[in-house]
This record gives structure tokens, C-alpha cells and sequence, in this order.
């Protein structure tokens, strides 16, 4: 089905009598078992004490269709699910229908439709679902590393609106939805976001407080040394950092039309960009609290070689 007829199957799920929408739920889902064998076959690959990092474990029953366990050391009892960002949460019966409807870019009413839930469990769903992937990123970038380019707001720099959707109150006049900063580039309305990839599409990115050489460095810092290339545009503080690091640093001219030298380019990360820009638009804005967490989300999905649109990968992601 084409995204543009699943938006619009989405849009008539309202129509669907209570009866159909439950028997609509029980295909989507699946079968309770399904969830739980992937909840307990994500544990048992490694099985070790949330309490207190032991592997001296033992069955201890269960509850709640999952398998308890006891630790022999700290003598705590868990299951698969403890301690994990899905713990507490009920309907587990739902879960991978509601996976499914986060590969499919649902809304979080139209999520709620179709698990049968309400929405203010589905936002806290949505969240739950995405704590652990908002901290999976690559812990090291080999080679050629590209740096999103933030010099000149025409070359598409990674800028998002500032956002106080759901806040019972505000610092400022209210806007539409997904509106406009009032000028161009960074500014006190825009919220800064750093993306680096290598070409092998290992990357990071991260919500910044300001575009300054400290907060840019604490993100690059971590995951690039002395045997990769960084390649970004004109910005004085990459040349910076990369000297700091004894790193190869490649500077592209944007503003005067040079898009490569030689091998080295940044259309890997512009071309991931403009993926998440347009992914995001359907949102018409998200909180800046949860921005991190939207870029979580979609790392996770913007992987298909890795299979991870498929809801059970999605799922155990969520497990972290």
C-alpha cells in the first residue's frame, strides 16, 4: 500500500464500528505470545540480574505471562520486562500492532485507534517505546565522516523550530502549528541539531543548546579520532576541533558552489537531512523536550538494510 493510501485508510478508521475496530486490533497485533517470545528471547540471548548485573540467575515461576527469575546473589526477582522502558506498561497484546503503526508514521490518535487505547496512553507509549532508541547511536564514525553544514541557512542546515506543544503555559504568544521562525538562520526561536555520518551509515546527532565550538566538540569528541577525515562546509569551528584532534579536515565553500573535493562530499549527511526534515513534517512541530527523541525514532526506521521496519526489530529496540 502507497503511504498516501495508508494516510488515507488511517483517516477512516473512525468510521469503524467498535466491534470491527477490536477485530482490526486482533489482526494488527497478532498474537499474544508473539510479543512475549520476542520479550523473553531479547533476555535470554543474555541473561544477567537488573539489580545487580549477575548472571547467576534461576526460574522462579512466573507472572503475568512471563517467566520470573531469581537471583542467587542479590536474591531480587525479575522478568524480561523489569527494569527495561516498557515495564509497567499493560496490553502487551498490542505492542506490535503498536510498532507497527510507529513504522507507518502514525498520528497518535490514529496509533490509538487501532490499538484500542486511549490517547494520552498512546503519547506515553510513543515516548516509552522511544527512551531506549533516543541513546542508540554510533559509539565510533571510521573513514570519511560528513558534518551537516550550518553556515548559511540556504544550505540546508539542521535547524527546528522552538516548540512548546502540550505545555500548559507559555513563555510566548501562541503560533499555528509547524509555523515559521520569524528570520532566517539561528536565532532564540530555532533549537540547532548536529548530525554526523560515515559513508557506512553510522552516525549520531544530538540536540544542541547553541552552535559554539564546546557543545559541537562534546558531540564530534567522542567518535572521531586521528584516522578519520572530517568533512564539512566553511564553519570556522570544525577546522577548530579538528586541529585540536590532529584530524584531516576538509572545508567545502558552500556559498561558492563547491560541492566536492575530489572523494570528498557531505551529500551522505544532506541527503539523511532532507529524509528526516521531510519525515518530521506530518508532525507539524514536536515539543523541543522530545526532539531528541524524534530523532531516536528515526535513526530507528531509516535503516532497511538492518530490517529494522519490521515491528518485532522495532519492538526488542524498545527493550534497549
Amino acid at each position: 500500500m502507497k503511504a498516501i493510501e495508508f494516510r488515507n485508510f488511517l483517516g477512516r478508521l473512525g468510521e469503524l464500528s467498535p466491534e470491527q475496530m477490536r477485530a482490526l486490533g486482533e489482526v494488527m497485533a497478532g498474537s499474544r505470545d508473539d510479543a512475549i517470545a520476542i520479550i523473553e528471547a531479547r533476555f535470554g540471548a543474555s541473561p544477567v540480574c537488573p539489580g545487580c548485573a549477575s548472571r547467576d540467575i534461576r526460574s522462579w515461576g512466573s507472572t503475568g505471562g512471563l517467566k520470573r527469575y531469581r537471583c542467587r546473589d542479590c536474591r531480587r526477582t525479575f522478568t524480561a520486562l523489569s527494569d527495561t522502558p516498557l515495564s509497567g506498561l499493560h496490553k502487551r497484546d498490542t505492542w506490535l500492532a503498536y510498532a507497527e503503526s510507529m513504522i507507518r508514521h502514525a498520528s497518535v490518535r490514529e496509533a490509538a485507534a487501532i490499538c484500542g487505547i486511549d490517547k494520552t496512553t498512546s503519547f506515553r507509549w510513543r515516548h516509552r517505546f522511544l527512551e531506549a532508541p533516543c541513546e542508540i547511536k554510533a559509539a565510533k564514525l571510521t573513514d570519511i565522516v560528513e558534518v551537516m553544514p550550518e553556515a548559511c541557512f540556504q544550505h540546508d542546515e539542521t535547524f527546528f523550530l522552538e516548540s512548546f506543544k502540550g505545555s500548559p503555559e507559555l513563555p510566548r504568544p501562541a503560533r499555528k502549528r509547524g509555523g515559521k521562525a520569524s528570520k532566517r538562520g539561528l536565532s532564540g526561536e530555532q533549537i540547532p541539531v548536529l548530525i554526523a555520518r560515515d559513508r557506512h551509515g553510522a552516525m549520531t546527532d544530538s540536540v544542541l543548546d547553541d552552535l559554539t565550538d564546546k557543545p559541537v566538540a562534546g558531540v564530534l569528541g567522542p567518535v572521531i579520532d586521528r584516522n578519520n577525515v572530517l568533512v564539512s562546509d566553511g564553519a570556522e569551528r570544525y577546522r577548530r576541533i579538528a586541529d585540536e584532534r590532529n584530524i584531516l579536515h576538509v572545508s567545502l565553500n558552500l556559498s561558492a558552489g563547491e560541492r566536492s573535493w575530489g572523494v570528498y562530499h557531505i551529500q551522505n549527511v544532506n541527503a539523511y537531512d532532507s529524509r528526516l526534515k521531510t519525515w518530521m513534517k506530518p508532525f507539524k512541530g514536536v515539543a523541543t523536550k522530545y526532539l531528541a527523541n524524534y530523532l531516536g525514532w528515526h535513526r530507528a526506521i531509516d535503516k532497511p538494510s538492518h530490517g529494522t521496519k519490521v515491528p518485532a526489530a522495532l519492538l526488542t529496540s524498545a527493550l534497549g
